[in-house]
Protein backbone atom coordinates (compact mmCIF):
# COMPACT_ATOMS: atom_id res chain seq x y z
CA UNK A 1 0.00 0.00 0.00
CA UNK A 2 1.14 3.56 -0.60
CA UNK A 3 1.85 5.56 2.54
CA UNK A 4 -0.35 8.63 3.13
CA UNK A 5 0.92 11.97 1.92
CA UNK A 6 -0.46 15.41 1.17
CA UNK A 7 0.11 15.09 -2.57
CA UNK A 8 1.53 12.69 -5.11
CA UNK A 9 3.46 15.32 -7.09
CA UNK A 10 4.61 14.63 -10.62
CA UNK A 11 4.66 11.13 -12.04
CA UNK A 12 2.57 8.45 -13.69
CA UNK A 13 -0.05 6.09 -12.32
CA UNK A 14 -1.06 2.93 -14.16
CA UNK A 15 -4.52 1.60 -13.30
CA UNK A 16 -6.66 -1.24 -14.55
CA UNK A 17 -9.77 0.31 -13.06
CA UNK A 18 -10.36 3.29 -10.80
CA UNK A 19 -13.62 4.36 -9.19
CA UNK A 20 -13.86 7.66 -7.35
CA UNK A 21 -16.73 9.19 -5.42
CA UNK A 22 -16.49 12.77 -4.22
CA UNK A 23 -18.74 14.92 -2.10
CA UNK A 24 -18.42 18.66 -1.74
CA UNK A 25 -14.72 18.80 -2.41
CA UNK A 26 -14.04 15.53 -0.56
CA UNK A 27 -12.61 12.46 -2.23
CA UNK A 28 -13.26 8.83 -1.40
CA UNK A 29 -12.31 5.86 -3.51
CA UNK A 30 -12.74 2.12 -3.53
CA UNK A 31 -9.66 -0.08 -3.91
CA UNK A 32 -8.31 -0.74 -7.39
CA UNK A 33 -5.55 -2.79 -8.94
CA UNK A 34 -2.62 -0.54 -9.77
CA UNK A 35 1.03 -0.45 -10.81
CA UNK A 36 2.19 3.06 -9.89
CA UNK A 37 5.59 4.57 -10.33
CA UNK A 38 7.03 8.03 -9.94
CA UNK A 39 8.92 9.52 -12.85
CA UNK A 40 10.48 12.11 -10.55
CA UNK A 41 11.84 9.67 -7.95
CA UNK A 42 12.36 6.60 -10.06
CA UNK A 43 10.38 4.52 -7.55
CA UNK A 44 8.09 1.67 -8.50
CA UNK A 45 5.87 -0.74 -6.62
CA UNK A 46 5.02 -3.72 -8.84
CA UNK A 47 1.85 -5.71 -8.18
CA UNK A 48 0.69 -3.25 -5.53
CA UNK A 49 -2.81 -1.99 -4.81
CA UNK A 50 -3.62 1.69 -4.57
CA UNK A 51 -6.52 3.43 -2.96
CA UNK A 52 -7.44 7.03 -2.28
CA UNK A 53 -7.94 7.31 1.50
CA UNK A 54 -11.09 8.68 3.13
CA UNK A 55 -11.42 12.37 4.00
CA UNK A 56 -8.93 13.63 6.55
CA UNK A 57 -5.54 15.28 6.89
CA UNK A 58 -3.79 12.29 5.29
CA UNK A 59 -5.92 12.41 2.16
CA UNK A 60 -3.90 12.12 -1.06
CA UNK A 61 -4.72 14.17 -4.14
CA UNK A 62 -4.16 13.28 -7.77
CA UNK A 63 -2.29 16.38 -8.90
CA UNK A 64 -0.19 16.80 -12.06
CA UNK A 65 -0.15 13.07 -12.74
CA UNK A 66 -0.43 11.15 -15.95
CA UNK A 67 -3.15 8.59 -15.32
CA UNK A 68 -3.33 5.46 -17.46
CA UNK A 69 -6.39 3.30 -16.87
CA UNK A 70 -8.61 0.91 -18.78
CA UNK A 71 -11.65 2.42 -17.07
CA UNK A 72 -11.91 5.58 -14.97
CA UNK A 73 -15.21 6.31 -13.16
CA UNK A 74 -15.69 9.53 -11.20
CA UNK A 75 -18.82 10.81 -9.44
CA UNK A 76 -19.13 14.03 -7.47
CA UNK A 77 -21.90 16.13 -5.91
CA UNK A 78 -21.01 19.70 -5.13
CA UNK A 79 -17.27 19.15 -5.57
CA UNK A 80 -14.78 19.70 -8.38
CA UNK A 81 -13.14 17.27 -10.78
CA UNK A 82 -9.84 18.76 -11.98
CA UNK A 83 -7.31 16.84 -14.08
CA UNK A 84 -4.12 18.84 -14.58
CA UNK A 85 -2.30 16.19 -16.59
CA UNK A 86 -3.26 13.55 -19.13
CA UNK A 87 -5.80 10.77 -18.61
CA UNK A 88 -5.52 7.72 -20.89
CA UNK A 89 -8.34 5.16 -21.08
CA UNK A 90 -12.12 4.99 -21.12
CA UNK A 91 -13.45 7.78 -18.90
CA UNK A 92 -16.83 8.19 -17.21
CA UNK A 93 -17.34 11.36 -15.12
CA UNK A 94 -20.67 12.44 -13.61
CA UNK A 95 -20.83 15.73 -11.69
CA UNK A 96 -24.17 16.66 -10.13
CA UNK A 97 -25.46 19.86 -8.52
CA UNK A 98 -23.06 22.78 -9.19
CA UNK A 99 -19.98 20.58 -9.58
CA UNK A 100 -17.53 21.52 -12.31
CA UNK A 101 -15.27 19.36 -14.47
CA UNK A 102 -11.98 20.75 -15.81
CA UNK A 103 -9.62 18.50 -17.75
CA UNK A 104 -6.32 19.20 -19.52
CA UNK A 105 -6.22 16.17 -21.84
CA UNK A 106 -8.28 13.02 -22.32
CA UNK A 107 -7.34 10.21 -24.66
CA UNK A 108 -9.26 6.94 -25.02
CA UNK A 109 -11.80 4.92 -26.96
CA UNK A 110 -14.82 6.21 -25.03
CA UNK A 111 -15.38 9.37 -22.98
CA UNK A 112 -18.64 10.18 -21.19
CA UNK A 113 -18.80 13.36 -19.08
CA UNK A 114 -21.89 15.06 -17.67
CA UNK A 115 -22.62 17.99 -15.37
CA UNK A 116 -25.86 19.52 -14.11
CA UNK A 117 -25.31 23.20 -13.29
CA UNK A 118 -21.53 23.38 -13.52
CA UNK A 119 -18.95 24.19 -16.17
CA UNK A 120 -17.53 21.38 -18.30
CA UNK A 121 -14.15 22.27 -19.79
CA UNK A 122 -11.54 20.20 -21.63
CA UNK A 123 -8.45 21.52 -23.44
CA UNK A 124 -7.67 18.44 -25.55
CA UNK A 125 -9.87 15.48 -26.41
CA UNK A 126 -8.69 12.53 -28.52
CA UNK A 127 -11.31 9.77 -28.63
CA UNK A 128 -13.11 7.39 -30.95
CA UNK A 129 -16.46 8.27 -29.38
CA UNK A 130 -17.37 10.97 -26.84
CA UNK A 131 -20.56 12.22 -25.21
CA UNK A 132 -20.34 15.42 -23.18
CA UNK A 133 -23.52 16.88 -21.70
CA UNK A 134 -24.73 19.48 -19.25
CA UNK A 135 -28.19 20.50 -18.09
CA UNK A 136 -27.46 24.17 -17.38
CA UNK A 137 -23.68 24.55 -17.47
CA UNK A 138 -21.52 25.70 -20.35
CA UNK A 139 -19.45 23.24 -22.37
CA UNK A 140 -16.10 24.74 -23.38
CA UNK A 141 -13.64 22.65 -25.39
CA UNK A 142 -10.27 23.33 -26.94
CA UNK A 143 -9.00 20.94 -29.61
CA UNK A 144 -11.23 17.88 -30.12
CA UNK A 145 -10.66 14.87 -32.39
CA UNK A 146 -12.95 11.96 -33.24
CA UNK A 147 -16.70 11.45 -33.08
CA UNK A 148 -17.95 14.01 -30.55
CA UNK A 149 -21.51 14.58 -29.32
CA UNK A 150 -22.26 17.65 -27.18
CA UNK A 151 -25.60 18.31 -25.50
CA UNK A 152 -26.81 21.14 -23.26
CA UNK A 153 -30.27 22.38 -22.32
CA UNK A 154 -29.51 25.86 -20.96
CA UNK A 155 -25.77 26.35 -21.46
CA UNK A 156 -23.54 27.56 -24.27
CA UNK A 157 -21.27 25.30 -26.32
CA UNK A 158 -17.85 26.46 -27.54
CA UNK A 159 -15.30 24.43 -29.51
CA UNK A 160 -12.00 26.10 -30.40
CA UNK A 161 -11.08 23.45 -33.00
CA UNK A 162 -12.92 20.37 -34.24
CA UNK A 163 -11.33 17.66 -36.37
CA UNK A 164 -13.75 14.85 -37.21
CA UNK A 165 -17.46 14.34 -36.74
CA UNK A 166 -19.21 16.76 -34.41
CA UNK A 167 -22.83 16.91 -33.27
CA UNK A 168 -23.76 19.73 -30.88
CA UNK A 169 -27.17 20.80 -29.65
CA UNK A 170 -28.54 23.20 -27.04
CA UNK A 171 -32.05 24.38 -26.26
CA UNK A 172 -31.46 27.95 -25.08
CA UNK A 173 -27.72 28.49 -25.37
CA UNK A 174 -25.45 29.62 -28.19
CA UNK A 175 -23.00 27.52 -30.21
CA UNK A 176 -19.59 28.75 -31.37
CA UNK A 177 -17.42 26.25 -33.30
CA UNK A 178 -14.27 26.34 -35.43
CA UNK A 179 -14.16 23.40 -37.86
CA UNK A 180 -10.52 22.71 -38.77
CA UNK A 181 -10.90 19.34 -40.51
CA UNK A 182 -14.27 18.06 -41.52
CA UNK A 183 -16.08 14.80 -41.08
CA UNK A 184 -19.77 15.52 -40.63
CA UNK A 185 -20.90 18.46 -38.52
CA UNK A 186 -24.43 19.01 -37.21
CA UNK A 187 -25.18 21.99 -34.97
CA UNK A 188 -28.50 23.08 -33.53
CA UNK A 189 -29.79 25.68 -31.07
CA UNK A 190 -33.55 25.95 -30.59
CA UNK A 191 -33.61 29.47 -29.10
CA UNK A 192 -30.01 30.66 -29.49
CA UNK A 193 -27.62 31.45 -32.33
CA UNK A 194 -24.93 29.41 -34.07
CA UNK A 195 -21.51 30.66 -35.21
CA UNK A 196 -19.42 28.45 -37.53
CA UNK A 197 -15.85 29.35 -38.47
CA UNK A 198 -13.88 27.45 -41.11
CA UNK A 199 -10.52 27.72 -42.93
CA UNK A 200 -10.73 28.84 -46.55
CA UNK A 201 -9.43 25.47 -47.79
CA UNK A 202 -12.15 23.38 -46.14
CA UNK A 203 -14.26 21.16 -48.40
CA UNK A 204 -17.85 21.06 -47.24
CA UNK A 205 -21.45 20.81 -48.35
CA UNK A 206 -23.43 23.48 -46.50
CA UNK A 207 -27.00 23.51 -45.22
CA UNK A 208 -27.59 26.51 -42.96
CA UNK A 209 -31.06 27.25 -41.58
CA UNK A 210 -32.23 29.92 -39.16
CA UNK A 211 -34.42 32.91 -38.56
CA UNK A 212 -31.50 34.69 -40.21
CA UNK A 213 -28.46 33.28 -42.01
CA UNK A 214 -25.31 35.36 -42.51
CA UNK A 215 -22.61 34.00 -44.84
CA UNK A 216 -19.55 36.24 -44.71
CA UNK A 217 -18.42 37.58 -48.08
CA UNK A 218 -14.89 36.26 -47.46
CA UNK A 219 -16.22 32.71 -47.68
CA UNK A 220 -16.43 31.50 -51.28
CA UNK A 221 -19.48 29.26 -51.69
CA UNK A 222 -20.29 27.65 -55.02
CA UNK A 223 -23.81 26.74 -56.16
CA UNK A 224 -25.25 28.81 -53.32
CA UNK A 225 -29.05 28.79 -53.13
CA UNK A 226 -31.42 30.53 -50.75
CA UNK A 227 -34.93 29.39 -49.83
CA UNK A 228 -37.32 31.24 -47.52
CA UNK A 229 -40.18 29.59 -45.66
CA UNK A 230 -42.38 31.00 -42.90
CA UNK A 231 -40.08 32.92 -40.51
CA UNK A 232 -36.85 31.29 -41.61
CA UNK A 233 -34.30 30.98 -44.37
CA UNK A 234 -32.13 28.10 -45.60
CA UNK A 235 -28.90 28.52 -47.56
CA UNK A 236 -27.18 25.62 -49.28
CA UNK A 237 -23.95 25.44 -51.24
CA UNK A 238 -20.52 23.89 -51.69
CA UNK A 239 -17.06 24.90 -50.51
CA UNK A 240 -14.13 23.87 -52.71
CA UNK A 241 -16.13 21.38 -54.80
CA UNK A 242 -16.96 19.13 -51.84
CA UNK A 243 -19.01 15.97 -52.24
CA UNK A 244 -22.65 16.35 -51.21
CA UNK A 245 -22.66 12.88 -49.67
CA UNK A 246 -19.43 12.75 -47.66
CA UNK A 247 -18.58 16.01 -45.92
CA UNK A 248 -21.23 18.41 -44.80
CA UNK A 249 -22.02 21.10 -42.27
CA UNK A 250 -25.61 21.44 -41.11
CA UNK A 251 -26.70 24.18 -38.74
CA UNK A 252 -30.17 25.03 -37.50
CA UNK A 253 -31.25 27.98 -35.32
CA UNK A 254 -35.00 28.44 -35.86
CA UNK A 255 -35.24 31.41 -33.47
CA UNK A 256 -31.72 32.77 -33.88
CA UNK A 257 -29.02 33.58 -36.41
CA UNK A 258 -26.62 31.20 -38.14
CA UNK A 259 -23.33 32.95 -38.96
CA UNK A 260 -20.78 31.35 -41.31
CA UNK A 261 -17.31 32.90 -41.33
CA UNK A 262 -13.76 32.31 -42.51
CA UNK A 263 -11.04 31.93 -39.91
CA UNK A 264 -7.46 30.72 -40.19
CA UNK A 265 -6.01 27.96 -38.04
CA UNK A 266 -3.61 30.51 -36.52
CA UNK A 267 -6.52 32.71 -35.46
CA UNK A 268 -8.19 29.73 -33.83
CA UNK A 269 -5.27 29.40 -31.39
CA UNK A 270 -6.46 32.53 -29.55
CA UNK A 271 -2.95 33.61 -28.64
CA UNK A 272 -2.68 36.07 -25.80
CA UNK A 273 -0.30 39.02 -25.81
Amino acid sequence: MLSPSSGWGLGCLWLRQLRVWAGAGRWACGTCQARPYSSSRGERWPESEAEVPPPGPARRTLKEWTLLSQNLHVQTKGGKVICLGTVYGNTDIHASDKSIVMVDKLQGSSVNISTEDGLLRAKYLYTESSLLSSAAGDITLGSVHGNITLQSKMGNITVDSSSGCLKASTHQGAIDVYVSQLGKVELGSHKGSVIIKVPSSLQAHLQLSGKEVDVNSEVHVQEMAEARKDDGVTITGLMNQASKNEKWIKADAPKGTVSFRRQSWFQSLKLQN
